[in-house]
């Protein structure tokens, strides 16, 4: 066992970690130039590289190439250069032009941080976007507003980590969904309400794992049932009278129902893991997985290890947002690369080290906002033979500099912690951040441009009462105190569907689901009913009984 330079933990690293290691290390004449065993472990690795990665936060700025507005996940005070999508794929700018030689008398890192704010960065990472300017990680959307994460998903606002999604509002980990609002983890849903866990249901309200039913209402572990009331049949009829006589679009009745059933699922059995169709896995919410170990939020993956939010890959160690890619280890936000070690946002490319922001390019170490390119250190263009001893070279240095095998440093990162994924997975306040050398933002973005700004006892309790006037005001989150607006799409949605107006804040309302999920930390534990030995998300001190898989199908309905 090892134990974590950072946080202390102990952890393993095997043998096969060992010969992974060995197999995704550069290859040089033959010979691989191997990648050492980790110094931290999987958490805090995860920790640093998320450190690397705004999912959230978007800013008005002007383009440092043509000055021209536009919406970017850097703000306007950033020391880097930042174009629009547009410009930064141009043939306006070259990345070799920032092109230099390797100084052996300092640190790779060093060098490497003055190359990052030489080369333009990509304003958003948004790709055809159809109406869809202000979503970040996004491709191929249409009418989405302030979504992230997100992938051929239309007329939807405020969602994340959802493919495929349409007219849907509040929602997370989605797949296949529509007219949707507050669900979470779920599958083929039509016309439902805080929803969580569910698959291929109808007009279900505040249900979890629900599989194939329809108009249901506070109910869990149902298959296959239609109009049922907190898990108890009844006809049509009385079902309808029920959920009309609840008032839903009363804003203060919508809320006492959500937490009540909220309270009620700490009762409710619980299974070990949502994972599906999985083989020889641990983790979560992992969906045709075969030997996966420590995965999250993934599907269609095989021989990955401490990975989350990876699709369609197989043979993946250590990394956050990946999909189509084989024999990488320790990355963030890459597709469709090919063997490879410590890339951030480096996609269509093979045999890359310690690169940001490449694309369509070959064998890169070092190197930052390249297109199309083969060969390169530091941004300049070797012959092969010669990138090959550079190399060696350079893996020499680092090794004696102490760089060799690790990930950038959280330095180098050109958001603050306070604005990266990892403030959202590993929480910390400003003054542990600044200690741990975890670079802090503390930037403000620019309040809503509204005419007035009134509290949430100021506008209507009931939807029915709402009107366009709202469209005009900002309103003052009862919790964080941030302002907000309510968009045409979103009041329209509301009205029809009979929902309230919010009275938190989006990113408050995101945290609130987010609650709901538990941590991507595995705990052993022993199933309530057989005692077989399990592992799971659900920490020993919960009030919740966990079952195995076997015994948690007889407990369902």
């Amino acid at each position: 066992m090892k134990s974590c330079t950072a946080c202390g933990a102990s952890f393993e690293v095997t043998e096969k970690d060992r010969q992974f290691l060995k197999k995704v290390s550069p290859k040089i004449d033959g010979e691989n130039l191997v990648i050492p065993a980790p110094e931290k472990c999987p958490n805090c690795r995860m920790q640093q590289r998320m450190c690397f990665r705004n999912e959230r936060n978007l800013y008005r700025r002007k383009s440092d190439l043509s000055q021209k507005p536009m919406i970017s996940i850097y703000h306007e005070s950033s020391p880097h250069k930042v174009f629009s999508a547009t410009e930064w794929w141009s043939d306006a700018w070259d990345g070799l032009d920032a092109g230099r030689d390797f100084d052996f008398g300092r640190s790779f890192f060093e060098q490497f941080a003055e190359l990052l704010k030489d080369v333009p960065r990509i304003g958003l990472f948004n790709v055809n976007p159809t109406n869809s300017e202000y979503c970040q990680q996004a491709y191929n959307n249409k009418n989405c507003y302030l979504c992230t994460v997100i992938t051929e998903c239309e007329d939807c606002q405020n969602i994340s980590h959802t493919n495929k999604a349409v007219d849907c509002y509040d929602c997370d980990y989605l797949q296949n969904c529509q007219l949707c609002f507050g669900c979470l983890d779920s599958d083929k849903l039509y016309g439902c309400v805080d929803c969580q866990s569910c698959q291929t249901s109808n007009d279900c309200i505040f249900c979890y794992d629900c599989i194939g039913c329809t108009d249901c209402f506070g109910c869990f572990g149902l298959r296959k049932k239609e109009f049922h009331f907190f898990n108890e049949p009844c006809s049509k009829e009385k079902y309808f009278e029920k959920l009309k006589n609840l008032e839903l679009g009363n804003r203060e009745k919508f809320e006492m129902y959500r937490r009540e059933f909220q309270k009620a699922l700490t009762s409710a059995p619980q299974r070990e893991s949502w994972n599906l169709k999985c083989e020889n896995c641990t983790g979560n919410y992992l969906i045709n997985a075969k030997n996966g170990e420590f995965c999250f939020d993934s599907f269609e993956i095989q021989d990955c290890k401490n990975c989350t939010w990876i699709f369609e890959s197989h043979d993946i160690q250590d990394v956050y947002g990946l999909g189509k890619s084989d024999w990488l280890y320790n990355c963030l936000g890459n597709e469709n690369a090919h063997t490879g070690a410590f890339n951030t946002f480096v996609s269509d490319s093979s045999d890359a080290y310690y690169s940001d922001c490449c694309f369509y390019s070959q064998n890169l170490f070092g190197c930052t906002g390249l297109r199309n390119k083969k060969f390169c250190i530091f941004n300049k263009k070797y012959s092969p033979e010669d990138y090959s001893a550079l190399v060696r070279k350079i893996v020499e240095h680092m090794k004696s500099t102490g760089e060799w095998g690790k990930f950038f440093p959280a330095k180098l990162s050109p958001f603050g912690y306070d604005e990266s994924v990892a403030f959202e997975n590993f929480p910390i306040e400003k003054p542990n951040a600044i200690a741990k050398n975890f670079p802090w933002s503390g930037h403000k973005k620019p309040l809503p441009a509204a005419k007035k700004i009134i509290t949430t006892e100021e506008f209507p309790k009931k939807i029915e009462n709402a009107n366009d006037e709202i469209l005009n005001v900002a309103i003052k989150c009862e919790k964080s105190g941030k302002l907000f607006q309510i968009t045409k799409k979103e009041l329209k949605f509301f009205k029809t569907y009979n929902l309230p107006i919010p009275s938190v804040h989006p990113d408050v309302r995101y945290a609130d689901r987010m609650a709901k999920r538990n941590p991507r930390k595995m705990h052993d534990r022993r199933c309530a009913e057989c005692q077989s030995e399990i592992l799971t998300t659900f920490a020993t001190n919960r009030p919740e009984e966990i079952f195995c898989h076997a015994c948690y199908l007889k407990k369902i309905y």
